[in-house]
C-alpha cells in the first residue's frame, strides 16, 4: 500500500510539471527523429557496400585496391549507424538530468544536489571499506524523509596503491541515513561474494536464507532483533531495485550505511522511452521507495 501511495505522489508531481516534461519530450522526439534518419542512412550505405562486396566475392573480382576500401567503408558505415544512436542517447541523458531529474527528486524527501565526498568519515567509520585511498562521487544528493536525513551517492572507491589507474574496491551506490533510533552496537552485513576480514564476532541470524547469502558481524549482542525475516525481505527488494551485484550494510549508533556494487548506479533517461508515460519513471521511483521502506523499518524495530 505504501508503494502505491508513494507512486501516486510522484505521478501527481510529474503531472503538475507537465509543461517542463512536454518541452523535454519534444526535444527527445526531434533528437530521436534526427538520429534515426542519420543512422538509417548509414545503415543503407553499409548494406549497399555489403552487396558490392558480395558481388565481388561471387564474381571472384578481388581488386587489390578496391576490396580493402570497400571493407573499410563497410566498417565505417556500420559503426556510424550504431554510434549515432549511442551519442544521441548520451545527449538526451544530459538534458534529462538537467530538467527532469530534479522533478523526480523533489517529492517526499525533496532531494537536492549535495557536495561530493561529504560522507567519507561515515564510510570509514562503517568499516565496510577499511582500507581505501580515494573516494570519488559522480553524483550525490541529500534530503529529508520525515525527520531522517538521507544521502545517496554514486561513488567510486579505490585501493591505496601508487599507480595512475588505481583498481576499484567499490563502484556503485552508497546510501546513508541518520536514523532516530540509536543503538550501542555496530552491525555489519556483507555479501558472501564480497567477504572481507572483520574484527567483530560472526553470528547466525534466525533467517536461514539470509545466512546463506550474507555474513553477519556484530560488535556485541545487543539491539539485533531487527535482523529478522521482514528485514531480509526489504534487503532483497533493495538489491532487486538497484540490480546490485553485492550488498553491504552497516548500522553503528544512529548511522545506517548501505553499499551496492553496480556498473551504472543511477541510470537516468532513455531516448527511446516517452517522458509522458508515468510508468516509464517507475524504475527510478522504486529505487527511492525502497530507501524509505528500510528507514521506516529500522526506526520502528
Amino acid at each position: 500500500m505504501m508503494e502505491v501511495d508513494f507512486k501516486k505522489t510522484y505521478y501527481n508531481h510529474l503531472s503538475d510539471n507537465i509543461d517542463v516534461i512536454s518541452s523535454v519530450e519534444n526535444y527527445r522526439l526531434k533528437l530521436l527523429l534526427k538520429v534515426l534518419c542519420v543512422s538509417l542512412f548509414f545503415f543503407f550505405c553499409a548494406c549497399f557496400v555489403l552487396v558490392v562486396i558480395c558481388l565481388m566475392v561471387l564474381n571472384r573480382e578481388y581488386n587489390p585496391f578496391l576490396f580493402p576500401i570497400f571493407l573499410f567503408l563497410l566498417y565505417i558505415f556500420s559503426l556510424k549507424s550504431i554510434t549515432g544512436v549511442i551519442l544521441a542517447d548520451r545527449k538526451f541523458q544530459q538534458k534529462f538530468n538537467e530538467k527532469i531529474l530534479p522533478l523526480l527528486l523533489e517529492p517526499v524527501a525533496n532531494f537536492k544536489k549535495w557536495p561530493k565526498n561529504k560522507n567519507t568519515d561515515v564510510i570509514v567509520d562503517s568499516m565496510l571499506f577499511p582500507n581505501f585511498d580515494t573516494q570519488e562521487d559522480d553524483f550525490s544528493v541529500f534530503g529529508y524523509y520525515k525527520s531522517i536525513s538521507i544521502t545517496i551517492s554514486d561513488t567510486r572507491i579505490t585501493l591505496p596503491v601508487k599507480a595512475s589507474g588505481k583498481p576499484d574496491i567499490f563502484k556503485g551506490i552508497i546510501i546513508q541515513a541518520d536514523l532516530e533510533k540509536y543503538i550501542k552496537n555496530h552491525v555489519i552485513l556483507i555479501s558472501k561474494n564480497e567477504y572481507k576480514n572483520n574484527p567483530y564476532k560472526a553470528i547466525k541470524t534466525n533467517v536461514e536464507d539470509m545466512n546463506e547469502n550474507l555474513y553477519t558481524f556484530v560488535q556485541n549482542d545487543s539491539a539485533i532483533t531487527f535482523l529478522n525475516e521482514k528485514f531480509w525481505e526489504i534487503v532483497k527488494k533493495i538489491a532487486s531495485a538497484y540490480s546490485a551485484k553485492s550488498f553491504s550494510f552497516s548500522y553503528k549508533n544512529e548511522k545506517m550505511l548501505i553499499a551496492m556494487k553496480q556498473r551504472k548506479a543511477m541510470p537516468f533517461g532513455y531516448i527511446f522511452k516517452s517522458l509522458k508515460n508515468p510508468k516509464n519513471y517507475d524504475e527510478f521511483i522504486e529505487k527511492l521507495i525502497v530507501i524509505y521502506e528500510i528507514v521506516d523499518y529500522m526506526n520502528n524495530n
